[in-house]
């Protein structure tokens, strides 16, 4: 027993030898662990264990920059190991071209030749062996024409089997060569995706330096803040379950005011849509459950601000919407969307903006986007104000910083 488990012990202690370093640790790294590999596919399996470690593992800013810094490096190195297939692949393309070429003539050789062999067969196919025996005088000959004879048909037999292989061999290359078409076309695509990918995530970077001017002490502030602020609305739902009284709302009432109650970078509504019953109010979770508001609301044209969104790097004009909801303001303006955006990595721990924030500084009025049952909750200034509204199709809204 004792020899087993030393056996088990040095197979172990090898197993640890010979692992990398960076598959061995489980926590973020501070440096940069897959710099030194060799080739472009090491570093993309590298950079792509030390991103989903560095994932759950973003609680100073520092861990946040080395997360979002090896997300480049990944991107970069999938970019590398793309363009690297591509010219394989644009090479094995050239090769096979030129192997179908030299098919295909050797083919039509073939096949010309194969007609001039059939043709003749056919002209001299009607002399038979006893012809062949009365047209000889000696058996020396008859056995010199009847084994020329052999030949020509073994020859035969010989240029349609070579005939019948050619004919595979061009199907096959010709499908290969198309099937290495496809594999570029689709590395191309992706290529052209990953280069999206990059300069996305070169921007998030730039924008969470930006956001917290590159400080530990305001990244900690606003995740914090973030943090109170999903507390604060965790605990109205709380409250307003057990206590709340629902008002009977239309769609278009008018149900508040834009405000920069609780945690807010500046006056704007905070709105969220949730798959929530009324009857599930006590079971609500700021995190869980939600989806996104432009599925629900009417589509149009709106304004966004620069780094609202992920592919909105300006500010611009694009229509967005495509549901039947009314939209909360009258004719507001997008300052950050729903899900990952450049400014998600500086604010929220998990990366997420769970809500779409919008503002509109001519027009402060909020309305409801649909009827429903309305929970008022008003925790002031510090803990801030919002509207919980319950529609008859299982969706409740959230409309948060109310005056």
């Amino acid at each position: 027993m004792k020899s087993i488990r030393s056996l088990l012990l040095s197979i172990l202690f090898i197993i640890f030898l010979l692992t990398p370093a960076y598959v061995i640790s489980a926590s973020c790294p501070t440096d940069d662990p897959c710099r030194d590999l060799g080739s472009a596919f090491e570093k993309v399996s590298c950079y792509t264990d030390t991103v989903n470690r560095c994932a759950n593992e973003r609680e100073s800013m520092q861990a946040q920059i080395v997360y979002l810094s090896t997300r480049i490096e990944l991107t970069k190195s999938k970019i590398d190991s793309a363009k690297q297939k591509v010219e394989q692949l644009e090479k094995e393309i050239t090769t096979l071209d030129g192997k179908i070429t030299n098919l295909e003539n050797s083919l039509t050789k073939t096949t010309n030749l194969f007609i001039d062999r059939t043709a003749a067969s056919y002209k001299y196919g009607g002399v038979s062996y006893l012809s062949l025996i009365l047209s000889t005088q000696k058996f020396s000959d008859f056995f010199n024409r009847f084994k020329y004879i052999q030949t020509v048909q073994t020859h035969d037999r010989q240029i349609l089997f070579q005939l019948q292989n050619s004919k595979e061999n061009f199907k096959e290359q010709k499908t290969l060569r198309e099937e290495k078409k496809v594999e570029l076309e689709q590395t191309q695509a992706q290529l052209v995706k990953d280069q999206a990918t990059l300069d996305l995530q070169k921007r998030d970077k730039e924008v969470f330096l930006s956001v917290t001017k590159n400080s530990e002490k305001i990244y900690r502030q606003n995740l914090e803040a973030a943090a109170r602020e999903a507390a604060t609305i965790q605990q109205a739902a709380s409250i307003l379950s057990a206590a709340g009284v629902p008002k009977k709302v239309s769609k278009g009432d008018v149900i508040g005011l834009m405000g920069n109650t609780g945690f807010s970078t500046g006056s704007h509504l905070h709105f969220s849509v949730y798959n929530l019953n009324e009857s599930d109010l006590n079971k609500f979770n700021f995190d869980v459950g939600y989806e996104n508001p432009f599925n629900l609301l009417t589509s149009r044209d709106m304004p966004f601000n620069k780094n609202s969104c992920d592919d909105v790097g300006n500010d611009l004009t694009k229509n967005i919407g495509s549901g039947s909801w009314e939209w909360p303001m009258a004719n507001p303006k997008i300052s950050q969307c729903f899900g990952h955006t450049p400014f998600s990595s500086a604010y929220y721990k998990s990366g997420i903006h769970n809500g779409v924030d919008m503002y509109d500084d001519k027009n402060l009025a909020i309305k409801a986007v649909d009827e429903g049952n309305a929970y008022f909750y008003r925790g002031g200034q510090s803990k801030g104000n919002g509207v919980f509204i319950f529609h008859g199709n299982g969706k409740m809204t959230l409309y948060w910083h109310l005056q």
